[in-house]
């Protein structure tokens, strides 16, 4: 057992002889990728070290760097391949509780509908939300609650505001970081170009230990609609929809991100993601009204007369599977009213009402600051269901998907697993019964793209984010109960989606693209098959990997396969 001599903050030791070290390093060793990946990527460091503050990070990158060891550095810990996490002989550096700054900076030159705010990496995203709310800011992030700024930066920042804003790490303009000899930097595109393009995009906690970022929010109050439309609706105006699984309904929402997608042309304020989730999942976490017992009452007299006794009965009491919408538009210049053409975008979701009065269970619209409408469209749950999974994320630059059949082909794949009917009816086998009961899937599918979008706009704005000119994400995570059957079940499920979803006939991508926050498969970047996947060409792959030679020099922060190669003089190392 070894620990760093005149280390201020707590550190769990992974080779304790004591009973209740051993504990200690199990509780903190936990994020979200432990269930699945602990022993196929060892995520069992030799020590981790949770620092109080800057002198403790020096102290711990400078024994690190000593003693030939390296460090991966966890914030929220949600890399969700374990990425975070290391093993063998090296160490994790734990921020979760270091660096919580948050304060709106006072400088010259910010445009009048902008400001700038100092952020700490250990902030999560449900309490950097909180906060700009209070000072009437916004900025696009992502919907978890519980991931961090400091990795979600790196790798992007995806979520519900990404057409009209773009990513989180778009509107990073300043990285304080502690680099590989323990000094403390200040990385803008002005004062190292390379650096920060590596760093917002590159290879994520591969070029120092980043402490905060310097972030362009929004003034809300530059993002308001002026002029009643209809319903008296002036914007930015959202939509947040339920229905009990069907796959006909999900078939007719995803109908709508596909047309949305391939017809390219939407303005740049839309912004639409539909989620589905297994049984069981507690419902009341994204709609509070829920647990108002009049409305809870009326939402069971729904469910019972939508589905059969049969499925109720396979129930048992739980909450079904269901679908959740997310659509929003936001007026982005001077010139945007909420008019009769954003009126209809929103009535093609209101009319499914019509056809599914009894699988419509909610329709929540509400027109509000940006401010407060971010929050609406956060996740506030750690993680969808507490099991091991199997994770998969697909983009894609198609803008043929409605001809190419994708919509059906997406919806055959989740209704095997969403479906009671693979338990209850008698021509299906006792395996599809059992995948059925001992397999749970979490599915988020959005439109990122279009020749107004910002997530496309913003590509050359000194970051390296990859596949910009994607259309649309899908995320299909399936979790499972413990044990090597279920997890067979699970794998398989996703191999024959990799067959559908990847290739020259599928009616998704003929590419196979990944994006960094949601690895998935073999995270080994040494293997050209492997980082293909995840950056668009050999030439910007060789640029990052320069950028890492010179920041880590000693491989101190390599602590695991999933890292941009290092190019020194022309070779890789």
């Amino acid at each position: 057992m070894f620990k760093i001599k005149d280390f201020q903050g707590m550190q769990y030791s992974r080779d304790t002889s004591s009973q209740f070290g051993q504990k200690d390093y199990k509780f903190f060793n936990q994020q979200y990728a432990t269930t699945s990946y602990q022993t196929e990527h060892d995520m069992n460091p030799a020590l981790i070290v949770q620092p109080k503050e800057d002198e403790d990070v020096v102290k711990a990158v400078q024994w690190a760097r000593d003693n030939k060891v390296s460090v991966a550095v966890r914030s929220g810990g949600h890399q969700y391949s374990g990425a975070s996490s290391t093993g063998g002989k090296n160490i994790q550096i734990d921020l979760t509780n270091t660096y919580k700054d948050m304060m709106v900076l006072e400088e010259d030159g910010v445009p009048d509908d902008r400001a700038l705010v100092l952020a700490g990496v250990s902030n999560r995203l449900q309490d950097f939300n909180d906060y700009l709310r209070s000072v009437n800011l916004f900025v696009p992030h992502g919907q978890c609650a519980y991931v961090c700024t400091g990795g979600h930066g790196q790798t992007g920042g995806y979520g519900q505001l990404g057409r009209s804003f773009g990513l989180f790490g778009d509107h990073i303009i300043k990285i304080r970081l502690i680099d590989h000899n323990g000094s403390i930097q200040n990385v803008t595109k002005q004062s190292d170009s390379e650096l920060f393009y590596a760093i917002l995009g590159g290879s994520p906690g591969n070029f120092g230990i980043i402490t905060h970022y310097t972030v362009e929010v929004y003034r809300a109050s530059s993002y308001m609609g002026t002029v009643a439309g209809p319903n008296g609706f002036k914007g930015p105006h959202g939509l947040k929809g339920l229905w009990i699984y069907e796959p006909k309904v999900l078939s007719r929402l995803l109908g709508f991100i596909a047309k949305m997608s391939d017809e390219g042309t939407a303005p740049r304020g839309y912004d639409l993601c539909c989620s589905v989730l297994s049984t069981d999942f507690p419902v009341t976490m994204l709609f509070p009204s829920l647990r108002d017992d009049n409305i809870w009452k009326k939402i069971q007299q729904k469910i019972k007369t939508a589905l059969a006794k049969d499925v109720l009965d396979l129930l048992n009491g739980s909450f079904p599977a269901i679908i959740v919408l997310y659509a929003q538009w936001c007026p982005t210049n001077k010139t945007d009213k909420y008019d009769s053409t954003v009126d209809n975008w929103f009535k093609q979701f209101r009319d499914l009402q019509n056809d599914w009065s009894n699988h419509t269970l909610l329709i929540n619209e509400f027109d509000e600051g940006m401010d407060t409408m971010t929050g609406k469209w956060i996740f506030p749950k750690r993680r969808e269901f507490e099991l091991p999974y199997v994770k998969r994320t697909y983009a894609t630059k198609s803008q043929t998907l409605q001809k190419d059949g994708w919509v059906d082909a997406v919806v055959k794949r989740l209704d095997l697993i969403y479906n009671p009917h693979q338990k209850l009816d008698n021509d299906k086998s006792d395996k599809e019964g059992e995948v059925y009961d001992h397999c749970k899937l979490s599915v988020q599918i959005q439109c990122f793209g279009g020749k107004n979008s910002r997530f496309l706009l913003n590509k050359d704005n000194g970051t390296s984010y990859s596949w910009r000119d994607s259309t649309v994400v899908q995320t299909l995570d399936c979790f499972h109960d413990p044990g090597a059957k279920y997890r067979d079940y699970a794998l398989n499920w996703q191999k024959t989606n990799d067959t559908i979803m990847i290739g020259a006939k599928s009616p998704f991508s003929k590419q196979d693209r990944r994006v960094l926050w949601g690895s998935w498969g073999d995270w080994d970047m040494s293997k050209p098959e492997i980082w293909q996947a995840y950056y668009e060409d050999a030439d910007k792959y060789k640029r990052l990997g320069k950028a890492r030679a010179k920041a880590d020099p000693n491989g101190t922060f390599t602590a695991n396969p999933f890292a941009v190669t290092a190019v020194r003089d022309g070779t890789k190392q």
